[in-house]
């Protein structure tokens, strides 16, 4: 049964053959700190980690991680209830910056544990020393939706190249990504392969709600999470599923502040004291105005509009230095 507001995908020919294994590499809980719409005082996500693992498993996907914003609660949370998962794994979205252009990125790295949690947030502030640690560590991490946050600090070339000499997976097919920034990844990394050699692509759906959750997927031959994610560390996977585009993206958000009002005015609800209810009631008073003139879409606009803008006045620049270059 397909989720309102999200069509149900086509499932290709292979999806039943147990031999091929998927993965949502980038999804969300309640736990992420980082709030999409702040001005509401809106959570990221409303998604309890036991619903994204149930639905993660009932849409067919055989391993199941969460990325939360540089937080693994969620993962903790799950695990402490279930500690016999044994096709979970620990993940989370790390929000990092180059120290001289305070340009913005997000990875994420994939089967850590607590010390290494504990780490990565200490060195993130600076991105070289995070790549030195996760390279250290032998940590997989991959780079997500590598133009969203591009602000033109530096040239699109130096960017880029820094980007390929830090990581060699990148996320080339997001759910809540404009398809265009979608397909410049994805056009620039076969093009790398081709030149360079081995890069790796995966793909998430991003998902803050449940609706787009495990529509948007790697997959990889294996018969563990050790093996799929030793796939994926070789580039021996491949990307499925479709962008949820803009209509869908924005009801996604629409859903998420109207679910924050909803749970702060349930007088039933426990997870509030009357300090924090009073507190959240004045911010949601506050937030509801803006809400109601439309500044998720206004938002959401022109978080999407940057995209394709980005993308367009990149994307030539990049394929045409990477078309100068010889096969390796």
């Amino acid at each position: 049964m397909a989720t309102k507001g999200v069509p149900e995908p086509d499932k290709p020919g292979w999806f039943s053959d147990r031999r091929f294994k998927k993965a949502d590499l980038h999804c969300h809980s309640v736990y992420s700190t980082f709030k999409y719409f702040r001005i509401a005082n809106t959570r990221d996500s409303y998604n309890r980690p036991e619903d994204v693992y149930r639905l993660a498993k009932q849409r067919g996907m055989d391993y199941v991680t969460l990325t939360d914003h540089d937080s693994i609660d969620g993962c903790l949370y799950l695990l402490n209830k279930h500690p016999d998962l044994d096709d979970f794994f620990i993940s989370e979205e790390v929000e990092t910056w180059f120290p001289d252009t305070r340009q913005r990125i997000h990875v994420n790295v994939f089967a850590i544990d607590e010390r290494q949690h504990v780490e990565i947030q200490r060195r993130r502030e600076n991105i070289y020393d995070l790549h030195e640690y996760l390279r250290d560590e032998k940590i997989l991490a991959s780079v997500n939706h590598m133009f969203q946050n591009y602000r033109m600090r530096n040239s699109p070339r130096q960017y880029f190249e820094e980007m390929l000499r830090m990581f060699d997976v990148f996320e080339v097919k997001n759910g809540a990504m404009a398809s265009q920034h979608n397909r410049l990844v994805e056009d620039l990394m076969s093009v790398v392969r081709e030149k360079r050699g081995a890069v790796s692509l995966i793909a998430g759906s991003d998902a803050h709600t449940l609706g787009p959750l495990g529509r948007v997927y790697t997959v990889a031959e294996a018969e563990s999470v050790t093996e799929f994610l030793e796939k994926v560390q070789l580039g021996q996977c491949f990307v499925w599923g479709s962008e949820m585009g803009f209509r869908v993206l924005l009801s996604d958000v629409y859903r998420m502040v109207f679910r924050y009002y909803g749970s702060v005015l349930d007088l039933k609800n426990p997870e509030y004291t009357r300090g924090e209810k009073a507190r959240h009631l004045a911010l949601a008073a506050l937030g509801a105005p803006m809400s109601a003139a439309g500044v998720p879409l206004a938002i959401t606009s022109l978080n999407y509009v940057k995209q394709i803008f980005v993308t367009r006045r990149i994307g030539h620049e990049l394929m045409e230095h990477l078309g100068d270059e010889k096969p390796s």
